[in-house]
């Protein structure tokens, strides 16, 4: 190979000259070394040279550069023993490997290099515990492409910034070719705009400051885009790493999590990085190096695009090691810690500067290694929009033009419950609906499609309206408070009560039954109106009976709060289980008998209401929550006067 004029202490940064012909260089010989003589000092040359037992360990900024940077290495000095690895081999590529060469090596006065993308994952412990120096390589920065490309072409380029944001070694140097800088520049450029656009959905999402219905997330996401903007301006104080810039949001399907993240994306004027478990397996061989290869890509390519947000969705697929059997740990433990270090390794100084947001269905399911202060710190949870939050999501989602004097205040009423997903489709339906008929949309078109028409006999109409209301009376009776009830038939239901049934930190036996009581009441009030109950109450995981043996079942083998003390599982891994325990079913089956007494005698007691309640939503289909408490009230004062008493 002919002998590089780079690496050396007395090369003269200052030379403005071209470069002659002869002395020409292709990127794939320099663009390695310069980056190497860029993260180096000429005191830190030296003492590689001079010492015969030294050990060095690079950190290059992703897999492909490896094997670059290894060969720019052999030029520092002469090495005993080399190291590089970027994860390739799950047998070999770990830190519990090569350690006794490495230790052999540097007793007996030799020189070790290691080179990996990350060291502490990858490389042998003891060479990373005893290394003289670590170095994290800049990677393809400005002055290093400026240098790449006058070597290539004779020529000192101009280069607008982050020239080669985004870009991997062998891209760069694909890039750097022909005669002219200013055609090197025009290929990185367009190079780097085509990786910028990480997700194309970016530039389409709504401006994040309209957003509604996100509550603690947007008031996270809005502090974090007024911290990255001073950060900017302030010409990168504080440090990026010590923004609020890692969080995991946690939802049902459909509430938006992922248009939340790219309305974020495009308010901080960053690129953005989409990755999930499922993409992983799909978009390699399935085995676990191809996984850890196509984790460390996504991982890599935000750390390139850096500033920047590397989204994480389906989080909760990354199981929690605690819950695994011994050879589910042995296969996801590499991937996990692998994880873990990556999302540690940008706490470090000088780390590129990337967001982590993840994403959840199931919040509680996260690995607690991943939520610990430091990752991702906590879980915010997005819960479903409210009646006139989903009236500003219907208004955002129509056309200018589209209905413009509807007052969308009801129809959000009547869509609580539902999800942005769920109004961006009914819009998209009625849409469709009145072109097809040749018109206009009309009010009625969205009405359609947000409350259809019940199909359903009386018979069910009437059964469903006691149903709601009676658990909309109980609700209200134990405290908590019914945003409103309706009779909007639904995927797996007639009607429903829309009321936050949160249990307390730590709530007691009482509390736990008493939400048991109000979510028994719906079949209490068919029992007590209609003489007999229906299904209703059952069928699913969702439904009113299996949500009540979970909450008695925690009690008696989960809380602490039944005839045993015994942890036997979370409450909804008992109540599955239910059936392979003849006594712990046998409690649960008499809570349920004592508290559906229980639940009757709660009817009996507000029949007034419950009926008042029930006839109103059969002549309207929905009753807001204030016409609920008045209705309450009005019996409440009925009674008082029957009984002698003052109202």
């Amino acid at each position: 190979m002919p002998h590089l004029t780079f690496l050396r202490d007395d090369l003269n940064e200052a030379e403005t000259g071209d470069v002659a012909a002869d002395e020409r260089r292709p990127a794939t010989e320099t663009l390695a070394a310069f980056a190497l003589e860029a993260a180096l000092s000429p005191a830190q040359r030296r003492r590689i040279a001079a010492d015969p037992a030294f050990a060095l360990v690079v950190q290059v900024p992703a897999a492909d550069w490896v094997e670059p940077v290894r060969e720019a290495c052999g030029r520092l000095a002469a090495w005993g023993h080399v190291v590089a690895r970027n994860g390739g081999s799950r047998s070999e590529d770990r830190a519990d490997r090569g350690n006794d060469r490495v230790a052999d090596r540097l007793a007996r006065g030799d020189r070790v290099l290691g080179v990996s993308q990350s060291p502490a994952r990858y490389l042998p412990s003891a060479l990373v515990a005893a290394a003289d120096l670590h170095v994290r390589l800049p990677g393809a920065t400005d002055a290093v492409i400026a240098r790449v490309v006058r070597a290539a072409t004779g020529r000192r380029p101009t280069l607008p910034p982050g020239i080669a944001r985004g870009l991997d070694f062998f891209e760069i140097a694909a890039a750097v070719r022909g005669t002219t800088a200013r055609s090197c520049v025009a290929r990185l450029a367009a190079a780097a705009r085509s990786k910028a656009t990480a997700d194309p959905a970016v530039g389409s999402a709504p401006d994040f400051a309209t957003l509604v219905g996100f509550g603690d997330a947007h008031a996270w996401g809005t502090r974090l885009i007024d911290e990255i903007a001073t950060w900017r301006a302030s010409g990168g104080a504080p440090a990026f790493q010590r923004l609020d810039r890692h969080v995991a949001l946690s939802s049902a399907p459909g509430l938006g999590k992922s248009s939340f993240v790219r309305s974020l994306a495009k308010a901080a004027g960053l690129p953005l990085v989409a990755t999930s478990v499922g993409a992983w397996f799909t978009g390699s061989d399935g085995h676990l190096g191809g996984v850890l290869r196509a984790w460390d890509a996504a991982y890599t390519h935000a750390c390139a695009l850096a500033p920047s947000i590397l989204f994480l969705d389906e989080a909760d697929s990354i199981p929690n090691r605690a819950t695994m059997d011994n050879h589910a740990r042995e296969w996801w433990t590499p991937l996990c810690t692998s994880i873990l270090l990556g999302f540690d390794a940008l706490n470090a100084p000088g780390a590129p500067e990337v967001c982590i947001i993840a994403a959840t269905n199931h919040g509680d399911r996260l690995d607690p290694a991943l939520i610990r202060p430091g990752r991702l710190g906590r879980v915010i949870e997005i819960k479903p929009p409210s009646a006139a939050d989903l009236a500003v999501i219907f208004r955002q989602h129509l056309d200018d033009g589209e209905v413009p004097d509807m007052d969308l205040a009801p129809l959000g009423a009547l869509a609580l419950g539902a999800s942005g997903a769920q109004v961006a489709g009914w819009v998209s339906e009625a849409r469709a609906a009145a072109r097809a008929a040749g018109r206009p949309m009309r009010p009625e078109d969205l009405l359609g499609r947000v409350a259809p028409p019940d199909q359903g006999s009386p018979a069910d109409r009437r059964r469903s309206a006691y149903h709601e209301a009676g658990h909309a009376v109980a609700f209200e009776r134990i405290g908590a408070r019914v945003a409103q009830v309706d009779l909007v038939p639904r995927r797996d239901s007639l009607g429903a009560t829309s009321v936050a049934t949160r249990l307390g930190q730590s709530p007691t036996r009482a509390e736990i039954e008493g939400l048991a009581v109000a979510l028994l009441c719906g079949r209490a009030a068919e029992i007590l109106f209609l003489g007999e109950p229906s299904a209703g109450a059952g069928g699913d995981s969702r439904s009113d009976l299996a949500r009540v043996t979970t909450l008695l079942a925690g009690n008696h083998a989960s809380l602490g709060l039944g005839d045993r003390l015994a942890y036997r599982g979370a409450p909804h891994e008992v109540a599955v289980a239910l059936s392979l325990d003849p006594a712990l079913l046998g409690a649960v089956e008499r809570d349920l008998d004592r508290l559906s007494g229980e639940a009757l005698a709660v009817m009996e007691a507000n029949r007034t209401a419950v009926a008042a309640v029930a006839e109103l939503l059969i002549a309207r289909r929905l009753v807001s929550g204030d016409a609920l408490r008045a209705l309450i009230a009005e019996a409440d004062q009925h009674r008082a006067a029957q009984d002698g008493g003052q109202p």
